[in-house]
């Protein structure tokens, strides 16, 4: 996106962006772009993005190959929401085996599109993450998902809260550093 002040004419703004072309390309955030043909791993398991214009439905899954239908201009937001719907449905269940494991009770979940952190737990139980991570390896979602659920029973980063969230999860080291070495990939 370019932001053009108010008095500038389209023309100009235009001629600029054409101007600095290769600028502007080697600065932008290169947000995270589902094409025709592509691999993609969605809760751990490969898919091939295939484009399929002629038939009816949105997006279905044959074997590792994740069919996209409709115009081409679609088949990104159409794969996104794909994997928004499965990372929703997989965050749901995880987080609620979790919350009863430790005796607590979660308000609402909700996925987010964020820039900033992965996941976050509100004062009234609210759980939110970032719908990006279900594109990530399931033991780094297994994590994130423990350290909001632990959040529910303590509102800190404490030694209690770091030994509730070893308690329900036993992959934090390693989630750590694929997130410190990996976790740009899915901005």
């Amino acid at each position: 996106m370019l932001s053009v002040p108010f008095f500038c004419p389209r023309r100009m703004a235009l001629a600029f962006l054409e101007k600095n072309r290769e600028w502007v390309e080697s600065h932008r955030k290169d947000p995270l772009c589902f094409r025709d043909g592509m691999s993609v791993s969605i809760l751990d398991k490969q898919l091939i993005v295939h484009h399929f214009p002629e038939k009816r439905f949105a997006t279905h899954v044959e074997g590792n190959e994740l069919w996209v239908a409709g115009d081409i201009g679609c088949l990104n937001r159409r794969v996104t929401d794909f994997v928004r719907r499965q990372t929703e449905v997989y965050i749901q269940e995880k987080a609620q085996l979790l919350a009863t494991r430790i005796g607590q009770k979660i308000n609402r979940i909700s996925l987010k599109d964020t820039t900033s952190r992965w996941g976050s737990c509100s004062g009234k139980k609210n759980l939110n993450f970032c719908w990006r991570l279900g594109l990530a390896p399931l033991f780094v979602l297994d994590y994130i998902i423990a350290h909001e659920v632990a959040h529910l029973a303590e509102m800190n980063h404490g030694p209690r809260f770091w030994r509730l969230v070893s308690q329900i999860n036993d992959d934090r080291s390693r989630a750590e550093i694929w997130l410190r070495r990996h976790g740009q990939s899915l901005r």
